[in-house]
């Protein structure tokens, strides 16, 4: 049975159980499994009860002892509301939650327990995803941890290991699997230029701009990373080399259902495809088993790596930010609070986007006609705040995640709103000093600053289509927030965008002083393989369900939660010296195009490489672009037919 890859860990067998991630048990839940137990087991209800107390408190069931203890409070403490609750319709939902706040405050003192598991673990493959922390935790039950000190910081890999050679039949063998955004680069000895085809039978999108970029980036990375293999006047004869490329928010590939299913087995077993340099955010799982996840074609991440290339030097986007670098990461030192200080709600701004929409076809942003103006009652006995948030709830499976994010918002708001008017209904003598005192924070917020109208950027606050919502209390638009105003707040998420992920936003949020929700999609972005489940980062499932739960678990726990977010900003700071980005480049950048340079197998001597492509897939491959390498603006344009640059472009980011 394949392990659900979004495991909470606080859901584990008895015979491993976390003590750092136990919740108790809910009344329902365990009166439900007593019952069961007494119609079952009712005449033998003495011998099972003395063998279950045997056992309890002899070892095979000492794990029950919290549990137990836990629901002996929990009727303590509620008996009283049970006993003099007036449950009518109006105050039925006050009580239960009463009752429910009870139980959670509930503070059980647990015994030390080590929790051991692979340390190295990373997230390569979405199947075998556990979310475990990552190394031995000792908890003493009053929240003092002892967390591992060596954590994981980049280190120069001297080699990786050698790809499958492949030839420019395999590279020819990737083309019917992919819609657009696919190249294949040629190194012509001759001539001495890389020279770049595209297929006649893939339309040329506005994306193809992040694949022109990346074919330019990388024609002048092989000339300077490697200068002898691709030297024309080389004493042995310097041959042909071909290599596939893709570039765009995900694979542009030919979507089918076995795809979007996420299954291994989609491509035949008898092709054998080359390595794809997939140069933005590429599959979790191995559903392109040769596909490569490479720097995305983006100013703080290619450009970057190319910067480093021709400089040795690190770029400004990775340095701390300055009067002079406004646009550097954002640390500790730039807030000025300590993490205890920050403001304990989970936050993001960003813009209302796509996602994955090749991919998950399904999921929509809300219709507001048709999923709160019809759905919701107007005459007055329902709140239409309210209303309106229940109507966005019944519709949460159907929504793209950043608009699931907004739904937990407007039932924070909801929920806040309810604990302040319960305040201000105990209070009424004292309604002075009531408006004097801040009102109930909510644990979310998460709202678009921007979305795309009339071809632009704009304020969401500016749209009409988001001023309905926020008619109805459904919080969408926000107010835009530097890097410096999020670092204010304790928890941040990097809800992903059109391709899955969030090209700026994880970086960016590793090196604030808050904890990073990490936001674990179908997707994955190269920097990814750097981040280690509990150690850097709490991972989030894709649709956001278990968002309330990891916060809670990080309120409750606030010396690890504390701990993981210096340990992710350990990290990005060590990005930001000679070092550390040195090692970034050598694993994500060089080490990959040497492997795929290694691994091509040239066409025998005398051969034509354009004869043999012209036998292979006739005329469906046409050049239209060739680059010296020697500069990285030394490339010219074979075709005119072709937009190469996007009107307007200055890397906005979509997924921000």
């Amino acid at each position: 049975m394949v392990k659900d890859p979004y495991s909470f860990p606080t859901i584990r067998k008895p015979k491993d159980p976390p003590a750092l991630l136990r919740y108790p048990p809910t009344i329902s839940s365990t009166t439900s499994i007593m019952t069961d137990h007494n119609k079952n087991h009712g005449t033998k209800r003495r011998s099972t009860s003395t063998i279950m107390l045997h056992q309890i408190f002899h070892g095979r069931r000492r794990n029950l002892i919290l549990p137990i203890a836990t629901l002996l409070i929990s009727i303590t403490l509620c008996l009283p509301v049970l006993l003099v609750a007036n449950f009518d319709n109006i105050n039925i939902d006050r009580h239960l939650r009463t009752i429910k706040r009870s139980i959670a405050n509930i503070h059980i003192p647990t015994p030390a327990i080590k929790v051991k598991v692979n340390a190295a673990q990373r997230i390569l493959n979405y199947n075998n995803d556990d979310f475990d922390i990552p190394s031995a935790v000792e908890d003493h039950g009053d929240d003092v941890l002892q967390l591992p000190s060596n954590i994981h910081l980049p280190s120069i890999p001297s080699a990786l290991e050698p790809l499958p050679p492949y030839s420019l039949t395999n590279v020819l063998q990737t083309l019917p699997y992919f819609h657009d955004t696919f190249a294949v680069l040629v190194y012509d000895p001759p001539t001495d230029k890389f020279i770049a085809h595209y297929s006649n039978n893939m339309r040329w999108i506005s994306s193809c701009h992040k694949l022109v970029t990346s074919i330019k980036t990388v024609s002048n990375s092989l000339r300077m990373l490697f200068p002898r293999r691709f030297a024309p006047d080389n004493v042995d004869g310097t041959p042909e080399f071909a290599m596939a490329i893709s570039s765009a928010d995900y694979p542009g590939v030919q979507w089918n259902d076995c795809l979007r299913e996420e299954r291994t087995d989609c491509i035949s077993g008898d092709v054998e495809l080359a390595p794809i340099l997939q140069f933005g955010s590429a599959f979790r799982k191995p559903i392109f088993p040769t596909m490569m996840a490479m720097p995305m074609s983006q100013m703080n991440h290619l450009n970057c790596f190319h910067y480093w290339a021709l400089h040795r030097l690190v770029c400004n986007s990775y340095l701390p930010r300055s009067p002079e670098n406004p646009n550097g990461l954002v640390f500790s030192e730039h807030i000025g609070l300590e993490y205890e200080k920050l403001i304990p709600q989970v936050v993001w701004r960003g813009t209302d986007f796509s996602y994955l929409h090749k991919m998950v076809p399904s999921l929509r942003p809300p219709n507001f006609d048709m999923d709160i103006a019809s759905q919701i009652d107007l005459s007055g006995r329902i709140d239409k705040k309210t209303a309106a948030t229940h109507a966005m709830r019944q519709v949460y499976d159907e929504l793209i995640p950043r608009w699931k994010g907004v739904v937990w918002t407007a039932e924070a708001e909801r929920e806040s709103e309810m604990i302040e008017n319960e305040r201000n209904r105990k209070n009424r003598i004292k309604r002075r000093s009531q408006r004097q005192r801040k009102g109930a924070l909510p644990w979310c917020n998460i709202k678009f600053a921007g979305a795309m109208s009339m071809g632009k950027k704009t304020p969401t606050g500016e749209i009409e289509y988001y001023q309905q919502f926020e008619e109805y209390g459904i919080p969408a638009a926000g107010e835009g927030m530097s890097l410096e105003t999020l670092g204010g707040y304790k928890y941040h998420i990097d809800l992903g965008g059109g391709g899955g992920t969030t090209w700026s936003g994880t970086v960016e949020k590793l090196g604030l002083p808050g904890l990073l929700f990490h936001h674990v999609t179908p997707t994955k972005d190269y920097i990814h393989d750097l981040l280690v489940p509990w150690e850097h980062y709490v991972p989030i499932r894709a649709d956001l369900s278990d968002l309330r739960a990891k916060y809670e678990w990080a309120e409750s726990h606030p010396a690890m939660a504390k701990r993981i977010s210096e340990n992710a900003t350990e990290l990005a700071r060590s990005l930001s010296t000679p070092e550390g980005f040195e090692a970034m480049f050598r694993q994500f950048f060089e080490l990959p195009l040497q492997q795929v340079m290694e691994a091509y197998q040239p066409l025998e001597q005398g051969s034509d490489w354009r004869e043999a492509m012209a036998q292979m897939v006739g005329e469906e491959l046409r050049p239209i672009m060739q680059c010296g390498g020697y500069f990285h603006h030394d490339c010219e344009r074979l075709t005119d037919d072709i937009q190469f640059t996007r009107m307007h472009d200055r890397d906005v980011n979509m997924s921000s």
